[in-house]
């Protein structure tokens, strides 16, 4: 026991050093999207942070993170505001069909709620996509489609985690509270470190490794 707590190397030790990255990206990614609009080249940001960790390939966690914001900023942060606009024009559509009578209002509804999954998903490989790979906008987001499509069983899990997230942390009053302190401490570095190793896996199936 006195071993695996004086030793650095120890499994206990590296475990303690995982955590605390996943806090500082966490921190990192709160301070930088806190404006809303700049939060699509944090996703980024914290996206190439985690690809370069699990690869062992990290020059220093905040330095990586600055830089890959910087390096992405303008091309994520148009993709992110175009798909706030949508994504508000698709809950502003669904909240009108949800409140009106008429025949078909299930299928538009159920039409509805498929764009919107479509949509998010390939704005979250978009966002991977460029922390991975320098192609242009259009590029990005027409590969990001078809890349989320092929690879419809990690989006789906991804989209799993995600709401399942949020719908736990929504729950109650006392879950806020609870869901307050995970996601501040350590809830979107997690989430977003479960996502980078099915970004990766996703990404691998077409790229040759020398492109990787």
């Amino acid at each position: 026991m006195r071993k695996l707590i004086l030793d650095i190397n120890s499994p206990l030790w590296r475990f303690m050093g995982f955590l605390g990255d996943l806090v500082c990206v966490n921190l990192l990614f709160l301070l930088t999207a806190a404006p809303v609009v700049t939060a699509g080249a944090s996703v980024t940001a914290m996206n190439a942070v985690f690809f370069k960790l699990r690869e062992k390939k990290d020059n220093g966690l905040v330095r990586d993170y600055f830089r890959a914001f910087a390096g992405n900023f303008w091309k994520s942060t148009v993709i992110w505001l175009l798909y706030l606009v949508f994504l508000a024009g698709c809950v502003l559509n669904f909240n009108a069909v949800f409140n009106t009578a008429f025949p078909q209002k299930k299928a538009v509804m159920v039409l509805l709620g498929a764009v919107i999954f479509l949509l998010s998903a390939t704005v979250l490989y978009s966002l991977a996509m460029l922390a991975r790979f320098d192609n242009d906008l259009k590029d990005t987001v027409s590969k990001a489609f078809v890349i989320s499509m092929l690879c419809f069983p990690y989006t789906i899990v991804m989209m799993l985690l995600m709401g399942v997230c949020f719908l736990i942390s929504i729950e109650s009053l006392l879950h806020l509270l609870y869901a307050f302190a995970f996601w501040f401490l350590i809830g979107f570095g997690l989430v977003g470190y479960l996502c980078s190793g099915l970004f990766l896996r996703a990404f691998r199936r077409f790229t040759r490794p020398e492109d990787q």
